[in-house]
C-alpha cells in the first residue's frame, strides 16, 4: 500500500525511495487507514517503496499486494500525471465502503482506476462498479498478467465494456514491461490491438484464425462428450426431423465470441432456427428479446444482458441477411429461403471442404 496515516491522522502518500528514507529517518509512526495498525516502510530495490503490515496482521483492506499490483499502480500513476491528471493512491470512499487503487482528478472530473491482478467474481465486479456509480465516479478496469491471452475468453469477458465507436473493449497493463494496450472491436473473427502506453501506436487487426471446419467440428465434440445443452438441442432437432450434427453451416459464420451466453453461441443459433423456422414474418425486436433469455447477466456485469443480446442477435441476423436467407424491411424479418441442413456432420464437413454450402 502507498498510503498511511501519520501521527496527526493525515494521509501521507509514499512515492519514491528517497521519500521512504526520509520518512524512516523521521521515526514517525504510520498507521493503516482501515485497521489503524502500525505499518512498516519497505524500501527495497525491486519494488516501489511502500507501507506494509507486520507479519500476522489480519487486516483485509491492507492484505499483502503482489509485485505486479504494486508496480502496476505506480506505473499507472506515472502515466496519469504525465497526461495532466492529479493522482491519489488508495482513496477510500466511506459511503460505499470501497477503496480505489488510484483516483484521477481534473476540474469537474473524478475517475477511478482499478488494476485487477487477482481473481474477481462477476458479482463482486458488478457490486464495485455500481458502488462507484452511486458516488458519481467513473471507473476503468485494467487487467494484469493473470488475464493475458491471445484472444478473449470468459475469464476476461466479464471485464468487457462497450462504446459506440470502439465496440467491445478490454484494457491490459504489463507492469514489468511497462506497457498498456487495448483490444477493441472484438468479434469472433478477430479484434483491433492498440498500443496505448508508453508509445501509442495505431491499432492493428489480429485475426482469430479459426476455420469453418474447426467451428463445425465443435458439434461433434459436444455430442461426443454428452454436453447437456447439446443433447437437449439434439432432441429438439429430432422432433423436427433434422440432425444437430448436420445443422446449417451458417450457424458457424461470424460468431461474436461474446461472453455471458448460457450456451455455446452456435448452439443458441440452432435453438433460434428451431424457434423461428416456422414463422413467416416476425420482428427484429422479437428476435433480440429472444436472445435475452440466453444471457446470464452475472457473467457480463459491465456489458449487461441487453448489450450482449444486442451483439449476438445483430451479428446473427446480419449473416443470415448477407447470405440471402432473410430479408429485413424496417423492423420486419421475412424468410427468403431455408438454411440447408445435412444428414450428418461428415456430409456437412465435406460440403465445407468443397466450398459448396
Amino acid at each position: 500500500m502507498f498510503v498511511a496515516l501519520d501521527a496527526r491522522d493525515e494521509r501521507i502518500q509514499i512515492e519514491t525511495h528517497e521519500q521512504a528514507v526520509r520518512l524512516r529517518t523521521a521515526g514517525t509512526p504510520y498507521r493503516c487507514p482501515a485497521c489503524r495498525e502500525e505499518l512498516i516502510i519497505r524500501n527495497g530495490r525491486v519494488l516501489p517503496a511502500h507501507f506494509a503490515h507486520r507479519s500476522g496482521s489480519d487486516c483485509v483492506v491492507g492484505e499483502p499486494e503482489s509485485r505486479d499490483h504494486l508496480l502496476g499502480k505506480h506505473l499507472l500513476a506515472e502515466w496519469a500525471r504525465a497526461a495532466g491528471w492529479q493522482v491519489d493512491f488508495e482513496v477510500h470512499f466511506s459511503g460505499i465502503k470501497q477503496r480505489a487503487d488510484l483516483v484521477l482528478r481534473r476540474p469537474g472530473t473524478v475517475h477511478a482506476l482499478e488494476f485487477q491482478c487477482a481473481p474477481l467474481s462477476g458479482q463482486r465486479l458488478a457490486e464495485r462498479t455500481a458502488g462507484y456509480a452511486r458516488v458519481g465516479v467513473t471507473v476503468q478496469w485494467l487487467l494484469g498478467p493473470r488475464y493475458f491471452a491471445d484472444h478473449p475468453t470468459p475469464v476476461q469477458g466479464k471485464f468487457e465494456t462497450w462504446g459506440p465507436e470502439r465496440g467491445r473493449e478490454l484494457r491490459f497493463v504489463d507492469p514489468r514491461r511497462r506497457r498498456m494496450w487495448a483490444w477493441w472491436g472484438i468479434t469472433g473473427t478477430g479484434m483491433q490491438v492498440e498500443e496505448l502506453a508508453p508509445y501509442p501506436r495505431p491499432a492493428v487487426w489480429r485475426p482469430r484464425g479459426v476455420s469453418l471446419a474447426q467451428e463445425a467440428s465443435r458439434v461433434v465434440q459436444a455430442l461426443a462428450y454428452r454436453d447437456k445443452a447439446a443433447v437437449a438441442v439434439q432432441s429438439m432437432c429430432y422432433e423436427r426431423g433434422v440432425n444437430l450434427g448436420g445443422c446449417p453451416v451458417v450457424v458457424h459464420r461470424c460468431l461474436t465470441a461474446v461472453a455471458g451466453l448460457t450456451d455455446k453461441e452456435w448452439l443458441v443459433r440452432v435453438r433460434w432456427l428451431l424457434r423461428f423456422w416456422a414463422e413467416r414474418v416476425w420482428s427484429v425486436t422479437a428476435s433480440k428479446q429472444w436472445w435475452c433469455d440466453y444471457v446470464e447477466p452475472a457473467r457480463v456485469p459491465l456489458l449487461g444482458q441487453r448489450r450482449v443480446a444486442e451483439v449476438a442477435a445483430t451479428a446473427w441476423l446480419d449473416v443470415l441477411i448477407e447470405e440471402g436467407y432473410l430479408v429485413r424491411e424496417g423492423n420486419t424479418l421475412r424468410w427468403i429461403r431455408w438454411p440447408r441442413w445435412y444428414a450428418d456432420v461428415d456430409r456437412k464437413l465435406g460440403a465445407i471442404n468443397r466450398g459448396e454450402y
